[in-house]
C-alpha cells in the first residue's frame, strides 16, 4: 500500500490548515530585528487574578477526584449569579439545573452545540461570519453539515447581513454561529439585530449559537450601559431561550485562557441534549478550576481593571495610527482590524523588517466561490491582538507605522 492508498478521513481532508500553521509557513525568512515581538495570537497576557490562583494552588488535591460534568455547587451559583447581575436577568429564565454548565473553555463547547443542532433529510446548512473563528467550520463539518459563509465587512458594519438568506436556504440551515463582539473586527450586536437572528431562528427552526466571549472586554462608551447578550434579547420573545445556546469565557474575561474554563446557557430542551452528549463525550472541568472560576464570576473589580489596560491600549494606537489603515476603535475585544491592501504581502513585510508578528486577515476567511468572484473580505486587512502589555504596545505599534509608511501604505 502506498502513502496515496492509506485510509483518510473526509471531514479532516474538508478542514483547511490553521491559520497559525499557515503563519508559520509564511514567516519562513529571517527578520532583520533581533527583538522580535508577537500581535499574532489572541492570548491574553494580563495578569490573572491572584485570588484565582491562590485557589488552584489550595485545591490542588482536588485533582484526584472526577469532577461532576454539570458543576460543583459554588460554580453554579456564581455562574448563575453572574448571569443575572451582568445581564439582568430572571433567573428562572435559565432555572433548570441543566440549563447552565461549565465547559472545558468556549472552544469545546461551541465544538460540541454544532453536533446537536436540528438535522433531518432537508436540513444541511451551518452559517457563519466571514472573516470567522476557524472552529465553527470544523463543528460544521464534523456535524456533517455545509458551512455558508456570510460577508462580515465595512459596509455591512461588520456583522452579517441577517436578510442576505433567502427563506428556502434559512429552511435548510441547521445553525447559524454568531460572534459578539466579533473577531476580529470587535463590532458588537445590538438588541434589534440579534432580534432579527432570533426570530428566523424560530421561524425556520435552527439554532443560534451566540459566542459571547469577549462581551466583557469594551469600550469605554459602553461603561455606563454594557453590551446586551442575546439572553437579554431571547427572554423577551414568546419562545424564550428555545433555539438559543449562549458560551462565555474566562480566558477574556479574567485573562485565564489556560484555566480553560468557560459557561454554556440556553434553552431546556437544547441544554439536557446537551448535558447528554457532555456526559459521554466531554472532558469535565476539575474542580479546582471550577472553584477558581466561581471566584472569578463573582467578582467585577478584576475584570474592569482588565478592561481598562484595553482600553489604554487601543488609544495609544489610535494616537499612533490616526486615520491610516482603516483604523477605527474597536467597539469590543482587543484586536485591531487594520486595512493594509494585502495582508500576506505586508505580514512578511512586518515580520522581516520589524521583526512583529501580525495576522493576515486572508487566513481568516473563506474564499466565497465564482458567484462572488472568489472574492476573500479578510483578504485586505490584518489582525493585531493588543494582548501585551503596554512597553510592548509602545515599541510594536510606532514600528509598524513607520514600516508601513515607508513603503507608501495608508
Amino acid at each position: 500500500m502506498t502513502p496515496d492508498d492509506t485510509a483518510q478521513n473526509a471531514v479532516l481532508a474538508g478542514l483547511s490548515e490553521s491559520p497559525f500553521a499557515r503563519l508559520r509557513a509564511l514567516l519562513d525568512t529571517p527578520s532583520t530585528q533581533s527583538e522580535h515581538i508577537s500581535l499574532a495570537v489572541g492570548s491574553p497576557r494580563h495578569k490573572p487574578p491572584q485570588f484565582a490562583l491562590d485557589c488552584l494552588t489550595d485545591n490542588l488535591a482536588s485533582y484526584g477526584d472526577y469532577p461532576p460534568i454539570n458543576g460543583i455547587d459554588s460554580w453554579q451559583i456564581a455562574a448563575r449569579d453572574w448571569l443575572a447581575r451582568r445581564f439582568g436577568l430572571a433567573p428562572e429564565i435559565y432555572g433548570a439545573p441543566h440549563q447552565v454548565l461549565p465547559a472545558t473553555g468556549t472552544r469545546e463547547a461551541l465544538f460540541l452545540a454544532a453536533q446537536i443542532a436540528p438535522d433531518g433529510p432537508d436540513k444541511k446548512f451551518m452559517a457563519m461570519p466571514n472573516p470567522f473563528y476557524q472552529l465553527y467550520a470544523a463543528a460544521a463539518l464534523s456535524a456533517g453539515a455545509t458551512p455558508l459563509y456570510m460577508n462580515a465587512v465595512a459596509e455591512t458594519g461588520f456583522l452579517p447581513d441577517p436578510s442576505s438568506l433567502s427563506d428556502d436556504t434559512l429552511d435548510q440551515m441547521r445553525a447559524v454561529f454568531m460572534c459578539s463582539p466579533a473577531n476580529p473586527q470587535g463590532a458588537i450586536a445590538d438588541w434589534a439585530y440579534l432580534d432579527q437572528w432570533l426570530a428566523r431562528a424560530e421561524k425556520h427552526n435552527f439554532l443560534l449559537i451566540m459566542d459571547e466571549c469577549y462581551i466583557d472586554i469594551f469600550d469605554r462608551i459602553y461603561e455606563a450601559s454594557p453590551p446586551v447578550s442575546a439572553l437579554n434579547v431571547a427572554a423577551k420573545r414568546p419562545e424564550g431561550l428555545k433555539n438559543l445556546m449562549v458560551f462565555h469565557s474566562l480566558s477574556k474575561r479574567s485573562s485565564l485562557p489556560g484555566l480553560r474554563s468557560g459557561l454554556s446557557v440556553g434553552g431546556e430542551n437544547l441544554m439536557a441534549q446537551f448535558l447528554k452528549l457532555r456526559m459521554l463525550a466531554a472532558p469535565q472541568s476539575p474542580i479546582a478550576a471550577q472553584k477558581a472560576a466561581a471566584l472569578c464570576w463573582a467578582d467585577d473589580d478584576h475584570v474592569q481593571e482588565n478592561r481598562s489596560l484595553y482600553q489604554a491600549k487601543i488609544d495609544l494606537a489610535e494616537n499612533v495610527f490616526g486615520a491610516n489603515y482603516g483604523f477605527y476603535r474597536p467597539e469590543g475585544g482587543f484586536f485591531l482590524w487594520l486595512n493594509v491592501g494585502d495582508s500576506e504581502a505586508v505580514t512578511k513585510l512586518l515580520w522581516e523588517k520589524g521583526g512583529i508578528r501580525v495576522l493576515p486577515g486572508t487566513y481568516l476567511s473563506a474564499y466565497l466561490g465564482a458567484e462572488a468572484k472568489g472574492e476573500n473580505p479578510g483578504a485586505g486587512y490584518i489582525r493585531v491582538a493588543l494582548v501585551g502589555d503596554m512597553a510592548e504596545m509602545k515599541l510594536a505599534l510606532p514600528r509598524m507605522h513607520d514600516i508601513l509608511s515607508a513603503e507608501g501604505i495608508k
